[in-house]
């Protein structure tokens, strides 16, 4: 009988043990401000879309090239600048959302704090392009070829816009999704920047030689010191500081 009772007793003790070890506090993430973020983000893009449609829908018809009045549309896109700033905000601040839950998922964040991380990104993005635009600006200045440097600045900040509109239901998946399907996010991410930063080589290349006597030599010359060593660059940076 006495054998009995001390089994019994074991059997409690390592049952009460063994839920004690299991009553592990859950922490949850916060993210109630990340889904206000992308409720405004998404929003910010509705009023875009609803406030100016007739420039929305010249947009998307120069980007898939469904019609001939190409030059047309570019000058009807030129001169409603309103839209246009907006996207660029758009854009600005949906790749800093990209890269900051791109570096939060990979644990690499040295801030400890996500919106630090998206203001120095947001930051870091807009003055690389606020460079880069005064640099173009600058070269067409200086060679007389300010048509050409207009026309593939007009080209670059028209993908930058597409990538946006692209990209939204991506990173509204990657805010609040979990490792796989955030990984599989992200590698469809991965194809569409590829694809739209050919593609935006492409038309670049074929709106400038029009105006500008370039080779496909100098032309490559420019994308490896203007497009791909700046990506190195910021790759560099990151992996030296986040990394």
């Amino acid at each position: 009988m006495r054998v009995l009772y001390f089994l019994i007793a074991w059997a409690i003790s390592s049952t009460v043990a063994l839920g004690q070890g299991a009553l592990v506090k859950h922490e949850p993430v916060n993210k109630d401000l990340i889904f206000y973020a992308m409720v405004a983000l998404v929003l910010f893009f509705a009023i875009i879309r609803r406030a100016f449609p007739k420039y929305m829908q010249d947009l998307f018809r120069l980007f898939f090239r469904t019609t001939l009045k190409q030059r047309h549309l570019s000058e009807q896109l030129s001169q409603t600048p309103l839209p246009s700033f907006l996207l660029n905000i758009f854009f600005f601040l949906l790749a800093g959302f990209y890269l900051s839950f791109w570096i939060e998922q990979a644990a690499l964040n040295p801030y400890q704090n996500f919106w630090q991380l998206f203001a120095y990104l947001l930051l870091a993005l807009s003055s690389a392009y606020l460079i880069k635009y005064s640099t173009l600006r600058l070269t067409g200045w200086l060679f007389r070829a300010r048509e050409a440097a207009d026309s593939y600045l007009f080209t670059v900040f028209t993908i930058n816009k597409m990538t946006g509109i692209f990209l939204l239901p991506l990173v509204v998946v990657m805010a609040f999704s979990a490792a796989p399907v955030f990984t599989g996010a992200l590698t469809l991410s991965w194809v569409v920047l590829i694809a739209l930063l050919l593609y935006r080589l492409l038309l670049s290349f074929r709106v400038v030689r029009k105006q500008v006597q370039l080779s496909g030599f100098h032309f490559l010359l420019y994308v490896a010191g203007f497009e791909i060593v700046p990506l190195l660059v910021i790759y560099k940076l990151i992996v030296l500081n986040f990394g």
